[in-house]
């Protein structure tokens, strides 16, 4: 414990690399137990999700190991922009999903990333 953490050296541990969203849902009402591609809606729910990644909104998603619910990670949009957004999405719509939580996340540490380092 105490040691140094090489990705916050060189000042970024003061300044995010990115300021992203994220979203947290909750399994629906409509939630069955099977897999998320088995859920009603899920065609809708697909061609919701790739607009948005072909919008490079969408960043990484999908259900918890548990399938008590699900998260998302937005980005290049605002925490009330994704708000209005994920609210369009057709498992709120017919309550696969309902929504938890969206949090503006200031992100320091981004291994996934393929940007090179600032």
């Amino acid at each position: 414990m105490g040691g140094r953490c090489p990705a916050l050296t060189g000042g970024m541990a003061r300044t995010p690399r990115a300021v992203r969203v994220v979203v947290r849902w909750r399994a629906g009402p409509t939630w069955t137990s099977g897999a998320v591609d088995e859920q009603p809606g899920w065609d809708e729910h697909a061609a919701f999700i790739d607009d948005l990644v072909e919008r490079g909104i969408f960043v990484m998603g999908g259900p918890l190991a548990d399938q008590s619910g699900s998260l998302s990670l937005l980005e290049n949009v605002s925490e009330q922009e994704a708000r209005e957004l994920v609210g369009e999405d057709p498992f709120v719509a017919n309550g696969v999903f309902e929504l938890e939580e969206v949090r503006a996340w200031n992100v320091f540490v981004d291994e996934l990333s393929s940007e090179p380092s600032a």
